[in-house]
């Protein structure tokens, strides 16, 4: 009886850990373009700027901080617009490409 309740402390803390991890886990992101594309893209709403960053959040609730060096247009970008961010396709989490204005 000992050894069944030890195994089911291990099931049940294994079973908490992966509800964590699942819990943290970011949406899936949606990609504007072909399936065959180079990149991810996502749309962002640009709702601050601050010292030189940019802070955007989509349309399910996701949020982006990037910089102005990772702007690819020459157009100014400002509180409001809209902008297309390029993911690499395997790195999406931490593979920011470039961002152009939509």
């Amino acid at each position: 009886m000992f050894k069944k309740t030890i195994i089911l402390g291990i099931l049940l803390s294994i079973l908490f850990v992966l509800v964590i991890i699942k819990s943290q886990t970011s949406t899936p992101v949606i990609n504007l373009g072909d399936e065959d594309s180079e990149y991810k893209m996502v749309e962002y709403k640009i709702s601050q700027m601050i010292e030189g960053q940019f802070y955007g959040q989509s349309d399910d609730g996701t949020k982006i901080v990037f910089s102005a060096e990772s702007i690819d247009s020459s157009e100014k970008i400002e509180i409001g617009d809209v902008v297309i961010c390029y993911f690499e396709k395997d790195n999406v989490g931490k593979g920011l490409v470039k961002v152009a204005k939509k």
